[in-house]
C-alpha cells in the first residue's frame, strides 16, 4: 500500500498522541485529527464528498483546500 503525505502526516500525528498522552483532551483532539487526515488521505473525493453533504460543507471543503495546499506533497 502506497501512502500519500495526508495519510503519512495522519500517521504521524496519531503516533505522537499514543507515545505521549499527558494532556488528554489536547491527545484527544490530536487523535480526531490524526484520523481524519488517514481517512482523507486513504479516500479523498470520498470524504470531500462527505463533508459537503454537512451543514457548512462548502466552507469545510474550502477549509480543505487550504490545508492541502499547506501540505507539502512529494507526489507525482
Amino acid at each position: 500500500m502506497v501512502w500519500n503525505d495526508r495519510t503519512k502526516l495522519g500517521t504521524v500525528i496519531v503516533v505522537s498522541v499514543l507515545a505521549g498522552i499527558f494532556f488528554f483532551w489536547i491527545a484527544v483532539l490530536l487523535l480526531a485529527v490524526g484520523a481524519f487526515l488517514i481517512v482523507w488521505g486513504n479516500d479523498p473525493k470520498r470524504t470531500e464528498e462527505f463533508l459537503a453533504g454537512l451543514p457548512g460543507g462548502q466552507q469545510l471543503v474550502k477549509a480543505l483546500s487550504q490545508v492541502e495546499a499547506a501540505i507539502p506533497s512529494r507526489e507525482p
